[in-house]
């Protein structure tokens, strides 16, 4: 069993006290005295230095000495020492901001994120935050305020101005252009559709029927019907039709032309056309006050919503796209070194704020913490810090007292 250093001074001192009691009967010979000479100096030295040690702690065998069972008496004043040792000097405002400064946060909790970005736990606490974030919001109110967002932002358009704008867009693109193709050959597909031709045809023929004139030429037109055939007829005006569509197509044509310009001058008028202006106001109020509109922005939420909560919970996309999107997000915050620079020095700021707002709380804790403990258990805990090292004060203090005493022995036997 290893010996404890208080048990260590104990025999040191015991030692010195057998030594000193044998010599006593022996003392006939120079060396027994110097013997006892060193025992008898390193009992009073040993019995010195344990008066002393155990005085810092409690009264030597329970007999209240003055100026022992220091730690007991001076509690408070040791309590203060420690608070100010630890609040002024080891954990002092300047010593915590320089520790701090030298950190770089940023970095550090960029690469812990970027380590536990592929974890089955950083998933899982990625899932349970959108769904915390789902529960806590509510689409509907989300909806009102992008309503009145929308209504608020309408009502301060200018419509007269982005009509205008809509009509130089236009025609410096040369929309009306393209709009006449789409429309030659939207035309162009329904004449070739065989029941319009049909119905060209028979209104062609209705329509000669039904020309009101007398003698002659309504029995000619009559006549002409009957030869030609309805079906005739059809076919010619649909092959009229589609040859006017055909030099239609010719930028050049003058009809064409005449088309495009008329166009050009109608469009322009609308910026003019205070009641065109009226009413595209009065519809964008009603549009966005309109329950229909509501109906839509909070059905196309509600939709973006459940494509988001089935995007996260997908564990493919989740693997695929959104850790890898969150990894590179992460590695390109790391990379801009401004935004990191910014970052630092907001994180360095609001930490040394807190430490000069809360710095006195340190000795606060220290202090509470302190006085937790009663003083018998303070007084432990101190000895069983320190008392190892002070019991070799006493067993230093019998081993010099010993050699200081083989030296005065020595001394005494030269001057006898």
């Amino acid at each position: 069993m290893k010996i404890k250093t208080y048990q260590k001074a104990s025999i040191s001192l015991v030692i010195m006290l057998i030594g000193f009691i044998a010599t006593i009967f022996f003392n006939n010979n120079s060396i027994i005295f110097l013997l006892q000479s060193g025992f008898e100096a390193g009992l009073v030295g040993g019995l010195a230095d344990w008066f002393a040690v155990t005085a810092l702690f409690r009264h030597p065998l329970g007999v209240p000495i003055p100026h022992t069972a220091l730690l007991p008496k001076n509690r408070e004043r040791i309590t203060m020492a420690l608070v100010s040792i630890v609040k002024d000097d080891l954990l002092s405002k300047a010593s915590v901001i320089q520790r701090v400064e030298k950190v770089n946060f940023s970095q550090k909790v960029l690469g812990i994120c970027r380590k536990g970005i592929y974890t089955e736990q950083f998933r899982v606490g990625l899932l349970s935050i959108i769904e915390r974030v789902k529960n806590s919001v509510e689409v509907e109110e989300i909806s009102i305020h992008i309503n009145k967002y929308i209504s608020d932002y309408l009502s301060k358009v200018d419509t007269k101005n982005v009509v205008e704008e809509l009509v130089e867009e236009g025609l410096s693109h040369d929309y009306q252009d393209k709009l006449v193709d789409i429309l030659i050959e939207k035309v162009r597909e329904a004449v070739n559709r065989e029941e319009v031709r049909r119905e060209i045809a028979a209104t062609s023929v209705n329509a000669v029927k039904k020309v009101q004139k007398k003698g002659m030429l309504q029995f000619t037109l009559n006549t002409v019907v009957g030869i030609v055939g309805e079906d005739k007829i059809g076919s010619t005006i649909q092959e009229f039709i589609l040859l006017i569509l055909k030099e239609l197509e010719d930028i050049k044509n003058p009809t064409r032309v005449m088309l495009i310009q008329s166009i050009n001058d109608n469009v322009r008028q609308l910026t003019d056309d205070d009641s065109f202006i009226e009413k595209i106001d009065n519809y964008k109020m009603e549009l966005s006050s309109s329950d229909r509109f509501k109906e839509i922005s909070l059905s196309i939420l509600k939709d973006a919503e459940d494509k988001i909560l089935y995007y996260f919970n997908d564990e493919v996309s989740m693997k695929e796209n959104i850790l890898p999107f969150i990894d590179n997000l992460l590695i390109n915050i790391s990379e801009d070194k401004d935004l990191i620079d910014k970052l630092e020095k907001n994180i360095r700021s609001q930490i040394s704020t807190y430490i000069h707002t809360n710095h006195e709380k340190i000795g606060l804790l220290v202090k509470e913490n302190i006085e937790k403990l009663d003083t018998e258990t303070l007084i432990d805990l101190i000895e069983d810090k320190v008392g190892s090292d002070l019991q070799w004060i006493r067993i230093n203090g019998a081993i010099c007292g010993f050699l200081i005493g083989l030296v005065l022995g020595g001394i005494k036997l030269l001057v006898i």
